[in-house]
């Protein structure tokens, strides 16, 4: 098992989980001392952390206390305008003081809890004139625009310059990389050395696995000199190429092909075969034209929410557009043109830091609400006024708009023809209203509960708004689909969804300190508990609660307020005690010796993860992997769409070109009926057709969109449950992850690998 298991280069996570499985199991040998010295290792320890305790102890008090005071100095808690933070904040630091009796945790609620009681008393109060003079509203924006115009002005000037400062370092590579391809054919090996060396800079995983398999293909006599030259020059040279376009898309920015070409020296045609390869694996998106020439990016696993916040501004806004006067519509229209451009800046930008653009957006925001508000209260039919009594039941701005428009403009399909002479039948037109207004008005309360209350899972908020929980998560997804809500978590089990939100700099400082105040809480009862009773089982739990704290300073290191960083003499002041009480323990604990019974491989199967985890943590001090099992796949229900395969963020999973027929015929007529149209009618053909039920599988000799096999490396796969939320299949999908790890399955796929 070692030798295979060295040679394959392992991700970080699983080295960590395999270090587990291994000291749990009892297998990892370690350097321990006698247990006749356990006791006096640990009065050692217990000595030599006594005088660094106490002021681990009251490092959170004095932060929190000098935290308070620069918030009454700055008025900071008035910056924040978003209600969530404040009521999550609130509920934070109302945990924290079941745990432990602060005078500064306390004082940081009350200031809270006024400014949240303040805010809702706002929100309840009649706003007279709240939707203003339309035209006195409009006049505000452009100022918004040229302020967030001058921002992304700054992030390109930040894009420019890290561009500059990688180019130098992309020159070397490419020239290193053309010395290597110029005589590859003379001596392939050391070829391969040096494009591992480049592949190290790049760092673009599909290149390091292929160039591990082929040199340990070489070496095992697999591969013999012909195939792999081959392999080397075609093959592992593309996936090469690749890696390069990934590293000058994220240390350079989004760039097109002929820029591409230019900057690798390589010919635009070969550039442009490998972008198109990147493209259908999901790596790269096409954001923008410079001229004729697409321009490409790196695909992102989230959009920042500035981007989704600045995209729903301009879809308001169009919204809008028509009910203008002819003056205000021209310069309406000149507001949509600037920010069309700032939009596509934005897209090209792709990553970067949303502080600076909260606040502009934010108000510009507010305004947009308000012209929206100025347009819905001025009377345009009766239609319009069954309007305003679906307004009060709390529909967001530009959901009402859509209503507007939609009650309006829905009779003239029923009293007028089309191009094609036709007429919508009355009572299809009402049940299609019924129907579209109704979850209109559903997605429009729960957007306004997810906005007002933070985050939400589909649970939570089928119980508060008293919808089924089927429909509530059919929108959820909708919702998400159109950009109007995003993922942000998990829990307990389930997904958690947020709008978008750009958070200020008072909001992320107040957010992080309310999170941080429950943690440390939580922290300083664990530590208090293992320091009156010292005992060598404790050490795991003393070294999780002093990890804890740790973390916490560090993360508060970054806690900024008008842009200076808050208590930098209480920070600076913990930093070496609580680094060197965590080095202390960890010492100790490598000295422990393992009081578990050693087991075999062959022991380690089906292992309860949950049970194993908590185990671990209690004895070592952390848990490496919270999450982690085996993939089951349910051919049923799956699409064969490879969503599976493109977000894998281990490229653990794959959709192989192999059909199991014989699974055709176990597949049931429910099964069948939750599947697409076409995919159930193939099942169907080929069950029909068959003379005789067949026996083993059908390897393709090219990939069949929509068919296939899943197979999932165990090795690489380290249950993030990244494929499982992906998985578009009927129901709850086509994936699952089985909190059952075996251990002896993953040594058997290795040894067979190899």
């Amino acid at each position: 098992m070692s030798d295979a298991a060295t040679e394959k280069s392992m991700a970080p996570k699983r080295q960590r989980m395999m270090d587990m499985v291994l000291f749990i199991g009892g297998l990892k040998e370690e350097s321990a001392i006698p247990p006749s010295k356990v006791n006096e290792e640990i009065e050692n320890l217990k000595r030599d952390i006594a005088p660094l305790t106490e002021s681990i102890l009251e490092f959170p008090d004095a932060y929190l206390g000098e935290f308070m005071g620069v918030a009454q100095r700055t008025r900071m808690i008035e910056e924040i305008h978003n209600p969530s933070i404040l009521t999550e904040a609130v509920a934070s630091l109302e945990s924290a003081l079941t745990k432990i009796n602060s005078e500064s945790v306390s004082g940081l609620l009350g200031l809270l809890t006024d400014s949240l009681n303040h805010t809702k008393g706002t929100d309840e109060a009649p706003k007279e004139g709240a939707a203003g003079d339309i035209e006195a509203i409009l006049k505000i924006l452009p100022e918004l625009v040229d302020k967030i115009d001058s921002i992304i002005g700054e992030y390109e000037e930040t894009a420019r310059s890290s561009a500059e400062a990688a180019t130098i370092e992309l020159t070397s590579l490419i020239d290193t990389l053309e010395n290597l391809t110029s005589d590859m054919g003379s001596d392939p090996d050391t070829t391969l050395g040096g494009f591992q060396k480049l592949g190290a800079k790049t760092r673009y995983g599909p290149f390091l696995r292929a160039a591990a398999q082929l040199k340990r293909g070489k070496r095992e006599g697999r591969i013999d000199d012909e195939l792999f030259l081959q392999l080397l020059t075609a093959n592992l040279l593309t996936e090469l190429l690749r890696g390069v376009i990934m590293y000058i898309l994220n240390k350079m920015g989004s760039r097109t092909v002929p820029q591409l070409g230019e900057l690798m020296k390589t010919h635009t045609s070969k550039v442009q075969k490998v972008i198109v390869s990147m493209f259908e694996r999901g790596e790269v998106e096409m954001v923008g034209l410079d001229g004729d020439s697409p321009v490409f990016a790196r695909v992102m696993t989230e959009t920042p929410g500035t981007t989704l916040v600045l995209k729903q501004i301009i879809q308001q806004l169009r919204g809008i557009l028509g009910s203008l006067d002819e003056s205000l519509r021209t310069s309406t229209e000149s507001i949509l043109g600037a920010l069309d451009r700032h939009l596509e800046r934005l897209l090209l930008l792709g990553a970067y830091e949303e502080a600076s653009l909260a606040e502009p957006l934010n108000e510009l925001r507010e305004h947009t609400d308000s012209a929206t508000e100025a347009v819905l209260s001025t009377p345009t039919s009766d239609t319009s006024e069954e309007l305003q009594l679906l307004v009060s039941a709390g529909l967001e701005a530009f959901t009402r708009f859509r209503l507007k428009i939609t009650l309006e403009k829905g009779p003239n399909l029923v009293s007028d023809t089309n191009v094609y002479g036709e007429k919508l039948d009355p009572e299809v037109y009402k049940t299609m209203m019924d129907s579209y207004l109704d979850n209109e008005l559903e997605r429009g309360t729960m957007l306004i509960l997810i906005r007002e209350l933070g985050a939400m899972n589909a649970k939570d908020l089928a119980e508060k708004t008293k919808i089924p929980q089927d429909r509530v998560f059919s929108h959820l997804l909708r919702m998400k689909r159109d950009e109007l809500l995003l993922l942000a978590g998990e829990e307990h089990g389930y997904v958690l969804y947020d709008v978008p939100r750009t958070l200020s700099e008072a909001e992320i400082a107040t957010k992080t300190v309310s999170d941080l105040a429950l943690q440390l809480a939580s922290a300083r009862v664990e530590l208090e508990s293992v320091l009156g009773d010292f005992k060598a089982e404790n050490i795991g739990t003393l070294a999780t609660s002093l990890e804890a704290f740790s973390k916490a300073r560090d993360k508060l290191e970054t806690v900024t307020v008008k842009g200076s960083v808050i208590a930098e003499s209480v920070l600076k002041g913990v930093e070496d005690k609580v680094k060197s009480a965590v080095a202390m323990t960890y010492r100790t604990r490598a000295k422990l010796p393992s009081t578990r019974p050693k087991v075999t491989i062959e022991e380690l199967m089906d292992v309860d993860v949950p049970s194993v985890l908590e185990e671990y943590r209690s004895q070592v001090g952390y848990a490496p992997l919270l999450g982690f099992g085996t993939i089951e796949w349910e051919q049923s229900k799956c699409l064969g769409c490879k969503s599976c395969e493109i977000d894998c963020p281990e490229d653990a999973i794959e959709l192989k070109p192999v059909i199991d027929v014989q699974e055709f015929f176990e597949l049931s007529e429910e099964s069948m009926k939750n599947l697409p149209v076409n995919k159930a009618l193939f099942y169907q053909t080929v069950r029909s057709l068959a003379t005789k039920k067949p026996v083993g599988r059908i390897k393709l000799a090219n990939e069949a969109p929509g068919f296939g096999t899943i197979e999932v490396d165990l090795w690489l796969c380290v249950g993030c449950r990244t494929c499982v939320r992906r998985c578009p299949g009927p129901e709850n999908g086509a994936l699952e992850l089985v909190l059952k790890w075996n251990l002896p399955e993953v040594v058997k796929q290795i040894t067979s690998e190899t």
